[in-house]
């Protein structure tokens, strides 16, 4: 005989509450609840091996529970802190995440973001592959909440919040001091400096930390896939290459470990012939011999705000458009000293 399934008034009514006191507890609203009713209900569940239908509550609530992430590369473990964050708000509200990772590509992200649409999830956080509004009109026509995080818009006549780290202000911090060690070529790194806003932002700050000084950017071709004779002849080519008064900024954490491996591999010597620094940094920077001076972001407060901002939009709160995470600016050994 089959066993009969255990509903929403069965756990109410072995954990002597109320429906209402056990619906509060799965979408994870414990304000004005005992610890001991909490423990009563989360026993009754336990022995019973009750699982919660999203879609029955969804039923009543409105809301499926399921919140969709879309990151650009699950590889970069700033996405995965990302993630992270995120989790742990939503886990806390009786949320779940559904992830999906566009992998950089502008044509999966689309495909992704319009099975989260399909899915019915109560909002979006995206980390968005292009920086023009226009490439998101259908997700706007969707209604579904969206949050922005790490990288803005453009332009956005949609009024989504975002959530992302101050960007210019760091870099250009790093270009005033960059400039006051006395360096005079600043070699920017990064392949998709034009298609990022994140990234366009820090090459906009290194340029107006430099302005009106004797200190030049460039900004080489650089393609991370290549190999590493080809990446040093690339860079060789830039005039000013191997000079203790040059320094190689680095846009993001990967490109940082990419090139490492190249000067590694070329004997360059850091800061004698050349100094390192690079925005982002997943700590790993202060195992290198020397450490490398960096920004470092702090993508699991970003996946935290991000979450909460979610959380407001869902449940009708009030909800701030534009929320900056601050960095750090950790100055180590490998920028030359005046």
């Amino acid at each position: 005989m089959a066993r009969k399934k255990v509903t929403i008034n069965d756990i109410a009514e072995m954990a002597e509450v109320s429906k209402t006191t056990v619906s509060r507890y799965l979408n994870g609203h414990f304000d004005r609840m005992s610890a001991e009713t909490r423990q009563r209900i989360a026993k009754v569940i336990d022995d019973t091996h009750y699982q919660a239908s999203f879609q029955a509550r969804g039923l009543t609530s409105h809301r499926s529970h399921l919140v969709g992430m879309v990151v650009a590369d699950m590889e970069n473990i700033f996405s995965s802190i990302l993630f992270c964050g995120a989790d742990e708000v939503f886990e806390r509200d009786g949320y779940q995440i559904v992830l999906m990772n566009s992998n950089n590509l502008a044509s999966r992200e689309k495909e992704q973001i319009q099975r989260l649409i399909q899915l019915q999830v109560d909002g979006i956080i995206l980390q968005p592959i292009s920086r023009h509004s226009a490439d998101y009109q259908y997700l706007a026509d969707s209604g579904i909440p969206v949050v922005l995080v790490d990288r803005p818009l453009d332009d956005d006549p949609y009024g989504w919040p975002v959530v992302k780290s101050d960007n210019y202000r760091y870099s250009k911090m790093l270009g005033d001091y960059l400039v006051h060690q006395g360096y005079r070529k600043i070699i920017v790194v990064n392949a998709d400096v034009d298609d990022n806003n994140a990234r366009r932002q820090r090459y906009r700050g290194v340029i107006d930390a430099t302005a009106g000084t004797d200190c030049q950017v460039e900004l080489p071709s650089f393609d991370p896939q290549a190999s590493n004779s080809q990446l040093y002849a690339n860079f060789s080519q830039v005039n000013g290459w191997l000079d203790p008064h040059t320094v190689l900024y680095m846009l993001k954490g990967t490109d940082l470990m990419r090139v490492m491996k190249v000067l590694a591999e070329y004997n360059v010597r850091i800061p004698a012939d050349m100094g390192v620094t690079a925005f982002d940094d997943w700590d790993w920077a202060t195992l290198t011999q020397p450490q490398i001076t960096t920004i470092q972001q702090d993508p699991r407060t970003l996946g935290k705000q991000a979450a909460q901002q979610m959380l407001n939009l869902v449940t009708k709160q009030p909800v701030d458009q534009l929320t900056m995470v601050d960095c750090s600016f950790q100055i180590r050994n490998s920028l030359r000293t005046r």
